[in-house]
């Protein structure tokens, strides 16, 4: 089966993760990143919380600075995105692992709460990955998938990323663009990702919602709870 680019960031090497984290550092995402931690701190107040594919760790800088009691963890199949998070949050208490969320080494029912923004359509086996997220989650608590869609409005999305890359370096104005509609083209749609989460123990108790981040609207915000017993 031909991979969907997970492997890809395996041997990331260290130039391109400090490229990636230059090159997303806009108003735009920022924004989007706070807008997310927002979210999701208003549905914990203390626990564990793990970010899947973290990258640089911004989502887990802004979830700190808003409840510095959460206990944080991330996770990404990169080393050298491992090391770039591991210095962007130098000085906050985090546990960072390289590593695939097709497997890993935490306890059952460990994580009050599990994230992950915009690499979910990366994943190279979804129904195994979103098993483990099963697992590793408390009974009674949620994911939170936070997902580009490719049935996105093409004019709605091109306007909105227009407005905003104003004032940004021409740099960004120019590459941020094709990075964003490959992205979109290579992310599922939402039945698509309907279908995915219908095989798997999430099937009775999903709820997704599309809302606008960081002034982009194209994105799908996925709830996927552990029922007690299921």
């Amino acid at each position: 089966m031909k991979g969907r680019g997970q492997e890809s960031f395996v041997s990331l090497p260290s130039f391109a993760a400090r490229l990636y984290n230059n090159l997303t550092q806009t108003g735009a995402i920022e924004r989007q990143h706070q807008e997310i931690a927002r979210d999701l701190v208003s549905r914990i107040e203390r626990g564990r919380m793990l970010d899947i594919g973290t990258g640089p760790g911004k989502l887990l800088f802004e979830v700190h600075r808003l409840n510095p009691g959460i206990e944080l963890f991330g996770l990404d199949i990169s080393e050298a995105m491992v090391q770039l998070a591991s210095e962007n949050l130098e000085g906050i208490n985090v546990n960072i692992q390289c590593g695939d969320v097709r497997h890993t080494n935490y306890e059952d029912d460990f994580f009050d709460i599990v994230t992950c923004t915009g690499s979910f359509y990366l994943w190279d086996h979804p129904e195994e990955c979103l098993e483990e997220v099963f697992r590793i989650t408390r009974e009674g608590r949620s994911a939170y998938l936070y997902e580009t869609v490719r049935d996105f409005n093409e004019s709605q999305v091109r306007e909105a990323l227009k407005a905003n890359l104003e004032g940004e370096s021409l740099l960004r104005r120019l590459i941020a663009p094709a990075f964003l509609m490959r992205q979109l083209r290579m992310a599922y749609r939402t039945g698509e990702i309907a279908d995915i989460i219908r095989r798997t123990h999430f099937a009775e108790s999903c709820t997704m919602d599309h809302v606008s981040l960081g002034g982009l609207p194209a994105w799908l915000r996925i709830q996927l709870t552990k029922r007690a017993g299921a």
